[in-house]
């Protein structure tokens, strides 16, 4: 229930010295299905769209979500890929 709650994803910088942000501008939402298989759901920008929340809706215990692909760009204007997140659903 707390993923449906978020609207997106962001990026944070936890004990960095400077006054500097980055924000999302894209990332892909990867959960894995039946068989094996992997199922893709792209945003375009830093919120989660309907199509990933009703996936997220019909998960199950157990299941696992990844977040990859994550871009962002920096008050400096330079777009830097970010390390892919995980989640298991309870």
């Amino acid at each position: 229930e707390r993923l449906l709650v978020e609207d997106g994803v962001m990026a944070v910088l936890e004990d960095f010295d400077f006054d500097f942000r980055y924000t999302v501008t894209q990332f892909r939402v990867e959960i894995s299905a039946a068989g094996g298989y992997v199922n893709f759901f792209e945003s375009n920008s830093n919120r989660f769209t309907e199509e990933q929340k009703e996936q997220f809706r019909r998960l199950n215990p157990n299941s696992l979500i990844y977040i990859a692909n994550i871009k962002a760009v920096g008050d400096d204007g330079v777009t830097r890929d970010l390390s892919p997140i995980s989640f298991k659903i309870q």
